[in-house]
């Protein structure tokens, strides 16, 4: 596959057919969900013909599952492998896997981030009531821009894992996630990262990662429903998961034996049945980013981020968190100079697909997330809807 962006006028054509929603609208809300692709929509339906003609065999879908798994595991770029990824129903399943087949221990306790999408810190929080694991919350900042200087008040001997989202869902900011790495592993403490906002848009440092969680429905351009969970080879013989399918045990071709040892790779997670209709989108969703190119995307995603916060800053606009060109994500936040705020993203949302957003001061914030199809001039065009409209109300 050779997916490559054309430049000129040809850009215009080549996205009309390769992303047929611009049609409708001009997506700018890749953060929230993405439409399909035309290449991941045909990829599905060419399935879906032939589970018709030649029946729900493996012979179908295995290759298409391995593969997946492959792709993934070149995206994380961390030593990845792909025997060490399962795939989940969501980012909030994945997270789930992580934190009931942990091996906790009386007296355990594990940390989490005031501010982080409910996802990062329900289930962490649920652990009370079904683990009796102490979940401390670091206290809110504004801009979500943590530093291990921020955790270290509420670690102690007893912390056995930290959960982070690689980058804000609302202010964009991203996680110097190396940073977290190198201060958590030397007290034998494992980072779980929620990278649902810049798996698929910018490149990350996950060297110092545990477990990586994401969906497929955003950044990744991949249809909703199918999610993946990666956990660091040398931790899955400690993971024991709550559900325990017989796909998921060791000697699951004995059926009659009723085994109970997990499954030596990551696929002790996957119980039963597969979604294979998502994970044949994402993979397909997957080999799309990967002919695109990840540095390609991100150095698109990041220019056409910052000069949005430009053109909102002209507008007189308030940006929730002000990007700097040293960190790498692709959502940038504002609220217009005006109060009718509500108003002003019901008149954008006839053109644009964009996210309105309560923050944790419950202020409602517009949330502009473009990706590598989107180009400058749909910036250009949502400033000249915003002015117009500040300038008539």
């Amino acid at each position: 596959m050779d997916f490559q962006i054309p430049s000129g006028e040809a850009f215009f054509e080549w996205r009309k057919q390769q992303f047929p929603f611009f049609e409708r609208k001009v997506c700018l809300t890749h953060a929230s969900v993405s439409p399909l692709p035309a290449y991941t929509s045909r990829a599905i339906s060419d399935y879906v013909t032939r589970l018709s003609a030649e029946g729900q065999f493996d012979y179908i879908h295995f290759p298409i599952y391995f593969r997946c798994k492959e792709r993934l595991a070149a995206l994380l770029n961390n030593g990845a492998k792909a025997e060490e990824i399962a795939f989940a129903g969501s980012t909030s399943h994945a997270l789930g896997l992580v934190a009931t087949s942990f091996p906790w221990q009386a007296g355990d306790n594990c940390v989490v981030c005031d501010g982080d999408f409910p996802a990062n810190v329900v289930i962490w929080k649920n652990l009370e009531h079904t683990h009796g694991v102490e979940v401390r919350v670091v206290p809110f900042k504004k801009h979500m821009d943590l530093t291990p200087d921020d955790l270290a008040p509420y670690i102690d001997e007893k912390t056995r894992l930290v959960s982070l989202s690689a980058v804000n869902f609302l202010t964009g900011y991203a996680l110097d996630l190396k940073a977290f790495g190198d201060y958590l592993k030397p007290k034998n403490i494992r980072l779980c990262v929620d990278a649902i906002q810049a798996l698929g848009a910018v490149q990350l440092d996950l060297s110092g990662a545990d477990f990586v969680c994401a969906d497929a429905h955003k950044w990744l351009l991949g249809p909703n429903g199918a999610a993946f969970v990666w956990c660091r080879g040398d931790i899955l013989p400690e993971m024991r998961p709550q559900i325990l399918g017989w796909l998921a045990i060791a000697n699951r071709e004995n059926w009659f034996e009723y085994d109970t040892t997990p499954f030596p790779t990551a696929e002790r997670f996957e119980p039963g049945a597969r979604n294979y209709l998502g994970i044949v989108g994402m993979e397909a969703s997957l080999e799309l980013i990967q002919s695109v190119g990840i540095e390609t995307i991100e150095n698109r995603v990041v220019e056409l981020r910052d000069y949005a916060a430009q053109k909102l800053e002209e507008l007189g606009c308030e940006l929730l968190w002000k990007p700097e060109p040293q960190i790498k994500s692709g959502n940038v936040s504002f609220r217009p100079p005006i109060e009718d705020i509500k108003g002003l993203f019901s008149e954008l949302d006839k053109q644009f697909a964009l996210s309105i957003r309560t923050w944790h001061d419950g202020q409602e914030w517009i949330r502009i997330s473009a990706h590598f199809m989107n180009d400058k001039s749909d910036i250009d065009a949502l400033a000249e809807a915003i002015g117009k409209f500040v300038r008539e109300h």
